[in-house]
């Protein structure tokens, strides 16, 4: 095999490959596994399901009936924000005041959540009514007049 010259100040080369390829490594590449991309973030709907939620068109039901929906993305009441409730610790769970998780409610939708879990207030003589959070199954009490305030939004 002949031999050629190394010129100085020029890098060497290798015959039978490309110009500009790296010459052959003695071990190959490994290969990495395939994974999928990160995810892009929250989707539009989640985004502005969270907004409404913050400016209070919309409560932590899933199902809300009172916010705006696809069909009427203008709520009757002109956007103008409806009362929402808290859940409230039993009153012999020995919590004192706030609430027993950060979900908030319409009236109605907690009524309509809690009657479609089985769960239904008929009790009248107490003067609060035991729910379990729709969201988080968290229980507690709402106060027996925001409770008929409820049912009166379903009728």
């Amino acid at each position: 095999m002949p031999r050629f010259p190394i010129i100085p100040g020029l890098p060497p080369f290798t015959l039978g490959t490309p110009r500009g390829a790296h010459p052959p490594s003695a071990r190959p590449r490994e290969r990495k596994t395939w994974t999928p991309p990160p995810a892009p973030g929250p989707t539009l709907r989640i985004r502005v399901e969270q907004r409404e939620r913050e400016v209070g068109m919309r409560c932590s039901d899933t199902s809300c009936g009172i916010g705006p929906s696809d069909e009427e993305p203008f709520p009757a009441a002109g956007g103008a924000p409806v009362k929402q409730l808290a859940i409230r610790p039993l009153r012999g769970s020995g919590a004192v005041g706030g609430s027993v998780c950060a979900h908030t409610f319409h009236a109605a939708c907690l009524v309509s959540a809690e009657r479609v879990a089985g769960w239904g207030g008929e009790d009248k003589e107490e003067e609060e009514v035991e729910v379990a959070c729709p969201s988080c199954r968290a229980v507690g009490c709402v106060p027996r007049e925001e409770w008929e305030e409820g049912v009166r939004g379903l009728v």
